[in-house]
C-alpha cells in the first residue's frame, strides 16, 4: 500500500513525472509553480516537502533541478504497515471497540519503529478532540501501554466501547478530557470498568482531506 495522496499531491507528482519523462530532467519550484498556477512558490515547495516525506521523491541539496522519484521497493525501505484495528469514538463513546485488520498503514520508520510490534492504527470517529488538531476520518497511531501519565492523549475502553481524551488522575479518581470548546462534550470521571490501553503517539490526517500529513502529538505540560 502507497502512502495515501491528496488530488492536488498526486497533480503536483504527476506533473513531476511527465516533466522528467519529456526533458530527462526536473522541473525548478518556479516552473512548477508556473504550471499549477500557483501564487506563490511557497505552496509548490509545501507540496513537495509532503511529497519527499511520503517517500514519492527525494529533494537533493545545492542543487537547482534537485528532485528526484523514488520507486517503489524505495519507498517500501522507508516504511512499515501498521494495521489499522479498530474506529475510536472521540465523542459519545458509539463507536464499538472491535478489532478489523483489513487496512493498513504505511508510516515512516523515523515515526514508528519497526520492530515494536505493540503500535496500531485506529480511524477517528467524533470531534471532541479537535483542539488537539485530532478530526473525523483521521488516523491515530497508539502504542500500547500500562505507562500513561496526566496530561498525555490516550486511549481507552469503557464498557467494550473505545474513546480517546486527555488523561488526568486525581484523588484516586480516573478523568478523561475532551479538547472541544464545543460546551456538550463532558468529561468522563471514572472509578472501575475501564481499561487504559494505551498513548496517542501522533496524528496522520484524514487521506481525503487537503493534506494528509503525520503530525506527533506533543508532550503535554500538566498544571
Amino acid at each position: 500500500m502507497k502512502l495515501p495522496l491528496t488530488p492536488k499531491q498526486n497533480r503536483v507528482l504527476e506533473l513531476i513525472k511527465v516533466h522528467l519523462a519529456m526533458h530527462k530532467e526536473s522541473p525548478t519550484v518556479g516552473e512548477l509553480c508556473s504550471a499549477l498556477a500557483f501564487r506563490s512558490q511557497r505552496t509548490v515547495t509545501q507540496y513537495l516537502e509532503s511529497l519527499e516525506r511520503k517517500g514519492y521523491i527525494v529533494r537533493r541539496k545545492n542543487a537547482h533541478r534537485n528532485i528526484e522519484l523514488r520507486s517503489e521497493n524505495e519507498r517500501r525501505t522507508l516504511t512499515v504497515s501498521i494495521p489499522v484495528v479498530a474506529s475510536v469514538g472521540c465523542d459519545d463513546l458509539s463507536v464499538f471497540a472491535q478489532e478489523s485488520y483489513d487496512e493498513y498503514l504505511e508510516v515512516d520508520k523515523e515515526i514508528v519503529d519497526k520492530e515494536d510490534g505493540n503500535i496500531v492504527g485506529v480511524r477517528v470517529v467524533g470531534d471532541s478532540m479537535e483542539d488537539a488538531g485530532i478530526h473525523p476520518g483521521d488516523y491515530l497511531l497508539i502504542r500500547f501501554s500500562d505507562h500513561v501519565e496526566n496530561g498525555d492523549r490516550v486511549a481507552a475502553i469503557i464498557d467494550d466501547m473505545i474513546t480517546v481524551k486527555r488523561l488526568e488522575r486525581k484523588d484516586g479518581m480516573t478523568i478523561l478530557w475532551p479538547e472541544s470548546k464545543n460546551p456538550k462534550y463532558k468529561p468522563i470521571v471514572l472509578s472501575g470498568n475501564f481499561k487504559i490501553i494505551g498513548k496517542v503517539l501522533c496524528v496522520i490526517s484524514d487521506p481525503m482531506a487537503e493534506t494528509t500529513e503525520v503530525v506527533p502529538i506533543p508532550d503535554t505540560e500538566w498544571h
